[in-house]
Parts: C-alpha cells; sequence; structure tokens
C-alpha cells in the first residue's frame, strides 16, 4: 500500500512540475514576442544596473553578505 501512495505522490511532483515548465515556456514566449516598454528613465536604468554590479562584486568578493 505504502508503495502505492509513494507512486502517486511522484506521478502528481512529475505532472505539477511538467505544469509549471510549460506555464514558465509560455510566459517567456509572450515576453519575447512583446513590445518592449522603456517607461523607466534611461539615467535610472543605468544607475540601477551600476548598483547591481556593485552589489554582486561585494557579495562575491566577501565585503558583503555574511559576516
Amino acid at each position: 500500500m505504502i508503495r502505492f501512495i509513494l507512486l502517486a505522490a511522484f506521478v502528481v511532483a512529475v505532472v505539477v512540475t511538467l505544469v509549471v515548465a510549460a506555464g514558465t515556456i509560455t510566459a517567456v514566449a509572450q515576453a519575447a514576442t512583446a513590445e518592449d516598454n522603456r517607461t523607466m528613465p534611461v539615467k535610472f536604468r543605468r544607475i540601477t544596473y551600476l548598483l547591481l554590479l556593485i552589489l554582486m562584486l561585494g557579495v562575491t568578493s566577501g565585503l558583503l553578505g555574511v559576516s
């Protein structure tokens, strides 16, 4: 009986994984065909990009993060 329950749980996990993957694929495909909506100013995008790079450098070097 426990084997049947484990098999059913495995089948449910596989089905859920496939449904989530299919949803992700369709969302990415729709985003790729959508127009590029540039509501954020160019200067603000550059500043946030630079801040992201600085944050990534700080975390990977160990200066930021867990002490």
